[in-house]
C-alpha cells in the first residue's frame, strides 16, 4: 500500500515527523489551525522546506489520505479528533500522538469511532528532535499491530504494546513523573542555590553523589525544555495527574511538578534568546532572577 500521511498540527513534532517521512519519499500533508492566519506564514515556509503539502482546510487535507497523525497540543486532542471525524472514512486510520492520559485517549477514540476509521493511540517516548520520524513510539489499540507494521514500513520506529486504548499512554504518563520530576527538582534547587551563590558547588556535589551524569549538561537541557516548552510540559503533567487519579493514587508529585515548571515558565515566557534558544542553565537562571526582581 502506498501511504499518504496527514499531520494535524505542524509544531515541533509535526514538522520533525513530516520532514523525515518526506525524505523517505512518503507523500505528506499537513493541516494546522494557524496556517490560514498571519501566524501561518512562517509555518507554511517550514512546510515547503520540509516538502510537506500545507492545507488551509482539514477536509481536503484528509481526502484520499491513508493515515492521519494527530500532533496538536494536549488540550486540543479531543477537539482535533471531533473536527476530523466527519471527514474520515472506513478505509482510513487515525493515530493520536498527543501526550494525554489514557482517559483522554479513550475519549479521542470515541470521537473517531462514528467515522468508521480505525484508531490507535501512540505514546512518543523521546524528544522528536533530533530523531524526527524515527522517534520511538508505542502504539495500543485494536489495530495497533497492523498500524505499527505499516508505519515501520515507511521508516518510523513504532512498537505495538497492547490492544487496549490506554496501554501506550500509561507508559508515557508514568515515565513523565520521573523525567519532568528531575526537571522540577533542578529548577527549584538551582534557583534557590543561585540566590545563595552556591549553584556550582551544588552541581559538583550532586555529580559526586550520582557519578556518570554531567549535571551541568543535564541542567542546561532540562531548564532549556522549560524555557522553550514550559506550557506544553505543564499540560502534560496535568494529564499525568489525571492518570494517577484514574489509578486511585493521589497525584501529589505530579501536581507539584506542574506547579514548579509552570512557575519557572511564567518567569521565562517573554524571554528572547540570542541564538533562538538558551545557551545554558546559567542564562536561564539569570532570566528567572531578572524577571522575579521586577515582579
Amino acid at each position: 500500500m502506498t501511504e499518504i500521511i496527514v499531520l494535524i498540527g505542524f509544531g515541533e513534532a509535526g514538522h520533525g515527523i513530516g520532514r523525515g517521512l518526506a525524505r523517505e519519499g512518503v507523500a505528506v500533508r499537513t493541516y494546522d489551525i494557524k496556517l490560514p492566519t498571519r501566524q501561518g506564514i512562517e509555518m507554511r515556509a517550514k512546510a515547503g522546506e520540509a516538502q510537506v503539502a500545507a492545507y488551509d482546510a482539514l477536509a481536503p487535507a484528509i481526502a484520499g489520505a491513508t493515515i492521519v497523525l494527530s500532533a496538536v497540543v494536549a488540550s486540543e486532542a479531543i477537539a482535533a479528533a471531533a473536527t476530523a471525524a466527519p471527514h474520515l472514512t472506513g478505509g482510513q486510520a487515525y493515530v493520536d500522538l498527543n501526550s494525554v492520559s489514557p482517559a483522554t485517549k479513550r475519549a479521542v477514540g470515541e470521537a473517531i469511532a462514528a467515522s468508521g476509521a480505525s484508531f490507535a493511540e501512540a505514546a512518543v517516548m523521546a524528544r522528536v528532535k533530533p530523531h524526527g520520524h524515527q522517534v520511538p513510539m508505542l502504539l495500543a489499540g485494536h489495530d495497533a499491530e497492523s498500524l505499527a507494521t505499516r508505519l515501520n514500513a515507511i521508516g518510523m520506529r513504532t512498537e505495538a504494546v497492547g490492544d487496549k486504548i490506554g496501554q501506550a499512554s500509561a507508559n508515557k504518563m508514568l515515565r513523565s513523573i520521573m523525567i519532568k520530576g528531575i526537571e522540577a527538582l533542578l529548577i527549584e534547587c538551582l534557583v534557590a542555590a543561585r540566590r545563595c551563590g552556591i549553584e556550582e558547588r551544588i552541581l559538583s556535589s550532586v555529580g559526586e553523589t550520582f557519578p556518570g551524569i554531567d549535571w551541568r549538561e543535564a541542567a542546561s537541557y532540562y531548564l532549556g525544555r522549560t524555557a522553550m516548552h514550559g506550557a506544553r510540559r505543564v499540560s502534560e503533567m496535568e494529564e499525568v495527574a489525571a492518570t494517577l487519579a484514574e489509578l486511585d493514587l493521589e497525584p501529589i508529585m505530579a501536581q507539584a511538578i506542574a506547579k514548579r515548571i509552570g512557575w519557572a515558565f511564567a518567569h521565562l515566557r517573554e524571554a528572547t534568546w540570542q541564538q533562538g534558544e538558551p545557551r545554558n542553565y546559567q542564562e536561564i537562571l539569570d532570566r528567572i532572577d531578572d524577571n522575579a526582581a521586577r515582579s
